[in-house]
């Protein structure tokens, strides 16, 4: 086969981890995500309130919001997994990557809780407590997976 003659096929791509792009990368997953709920949010407010025609376009928006941040997620996959840092691998790796997250997490939620309730927020403060008994049963289940049986 005859080598390309194009400049760049003779180039390699640059690695993504610890670069700018890539900091830039994983902002844009965190705002195509929370666009994804909001908007998907908004269509259920539109709904409630009679109005199909913005519901709709609510729904549609929440939908390519996802599809971007999957496209993001898959360039940010050539660095490393954003959520834990780590590379992604098998599954088994990339289980044990989502059990060491989750578990961390749900130690976030606990002081996210208490700093909530220490200002006043004692509703807020029991939202992020269910969210953390809800990260702790998510690595529960994976640790399963990790040890053979769900």
């Amino acid at each position: 086969m005859a080598e390309s003659t194009l400049p760049a096929a003779r180039y390699a791509v640059p690695k993504l981890d610890d670069t700018l792009t890539r900091e830039h990368l994983e902002a844009a997953l965190r705002d195509e995500a929370v666009a994804a709920v909001e908007a998907s949010w908004f269509a259920r407010i539109a709904e409630i309130e009679g109005e199909p025609e913005a519901a709709r376009a609510f729904r549609e928006l929440a939908e390519q919001h996802q599809i971007n941040a999957k496209g993001t997620l898959d360039l940010l996959l050539r660095a490393r997994e954003p959520l834990t840092g780590r590379p992604v691998g098998a599954t088994a790796a990339n289980v044990a990557a989502l059990t060491r997250f989750y578990s961390d997490d749900a130690e976030s939620e606990a002081f996210r809780a208490t700093t909530a309730r220490r200002e006043g927020f004692s509703d807020i403060g029991s939202w992020f407590e269910s969210v953390g008994r809800l990260r702790a049963a998510h690595a529960g289940r994976l640790a399963a997976l990790r040890e053979g049986g769900e």
